[in-house]
């Protein structure tokens, strides 16, 4: 029998793939997200954001990725996404993927644990790849 001594984590992720006519920046994001300047979240919300922007780095969680193309979309985030994919890409959108996980701040932590979809003028966010 092993024993292990050593930092056990029980941690979940989410890939999410982010189409957006504008370049993504956290500030960009907070504000497509919904948050307001002022409210009691600001500070956590700007986090998450930013912890959003960085997961891009470093692509999705689990796949070997080496472009953001339709095919890559499909297999990770499925036929509607990937249709999506194609039809803001023809719009000249930006394609981002990557993933965040609960071991971050706490409202990463929640945007992590569950899955969404975020459809509006400009931007598409789907975090409908979660691995628990």
């Amino acid at each position: 029998m092993k024993i292990r001594t050593g930092f056990v984590t029980n941690s979940s992720s989410t890939n999410f793939l982010i189409l957006s006519k504008d370049e993504l920046t956290p500030e960009f994001l907070f504000r497509k997200l919904g948050f307001k300047k002022g409210s009691i979240i600001e500070a956590q919300a700007m986090e998450l954001c930013e912890n959003i922007v960085y997961g891009t780095t470093r692509g999705p969680r689990y796949y070997d990725v080496s472009e953001i193309d339709k095919e890559a979309i499909n297999t990770i985030f499925g036929f509607d996404a990937s249709e999506k994919y194609e039809k803001y890409m023809k719009k000249g959108f930006f394609p981002y993927i990557g993933y965040t996980n609960s071991d971050d701040s706490t409202l990463t932590g929640f945007f992590t644990t569950d899955t969404f979809e975020i459809e509006q003028k400009g931007f598409y966010l789907n975090g409908r790849n979660c691995i628990w």
